[in-house]
């Protein structure tokens, strides 16, 4: 019986339904270089978001999954993935390329059913 919740409990990418997404990063004005990492997370709880990766235009596409292209359909949060580092010493805050705020919220989305176009502006400069 647990294992009929837990299976249940997951959900597939079948029950959901989801919108394409794609865009451009711009960094102060300019397209960002390849390998710029973004969230979707989706504003409700528990439910799992999104990732895109931009490429040497500073363009991208989000996948929800390695088989499934884009993002749960609703308002997601969308933001500058963790660096994948070491972390601090005790007491030191971690170095990031951007400011902590991009880590946070670049903006709100909805995604709708459909093709959606997500351009992201984001500075290096501190806000």
């Amino acid at each position: 019986m647990l294992v009929l919740l837990i299976t249940t409990g997951c959900g597939s990418s079948s029950e959901v339904s989801f919108g394409t997404v794609t865009g451009t990063v711009f960094i102060d004005g300019q397209p960002a270089p390849a390998g710029i990492r973004i969230e979707f997370d989706p504003v409700t709880k528990g439910v799992r978001g999104s990732t895109a990766v931009t490429d040497a235009s500073g363009n991208y596409e989000a996948d929800y999954s390695i088989s499934t292209k884009g993002v749960r359909l609703g308002t997601c949060v969308v933001k500058l993935e963790q660096p994948t580092e070491a972390p601090p010493a005790p007491g030191q805050t971690p170095k990031r390329p951007f400011p902590n705020e991009f880590y946070e919220e670049i903006r709100q989305v909805n995604i709708s059913a459909g093709h959606n176009t997500v351009d992201l502006e984001i500075s290096k400069k501190r806000s």
